[in-house]
């Protein structure tokens, strides 16, 4: 499962011609586990936090239009998960 998700996401990097971050992927994870807040999220991946700095940054990441690539990251974990 996980090369597939590996290939995936090289596949999304492509695309867009950006490249994941670890800290993008680590987000995407734990986004897509549902059981924190998105702050919280972007706090686990290792973006700051001074001045609910990372509250603005998940944010972000949401935004598709911002980051399309991790956008569909994220949609690709969500249905990896939905196949298990």
């Amino acid at each position: 499962m996980k090369k597939r998700l590996d290939t995936k996401a090289e596949q999304i990097e492509e695309s867009h011609g950006r490249k994941l971050t670890n800290r993008q992927r680590e987000f995407a994870q734990n986004f897509v586990d549902g059981t924190r807040s998105n702050a919280e999220c972007a706090r686990l991946a290792g973006y700051a936090d001074k001045d609910g700095n990372a509250r603005i940054q998940a944010h972000k990441l949401l935004d598709a239009s911002t980051f399309p690539h991790v956008s569909e990251y994220i949609t690709e974990l969500r249905e990896d998960r939905e196949r298990r």
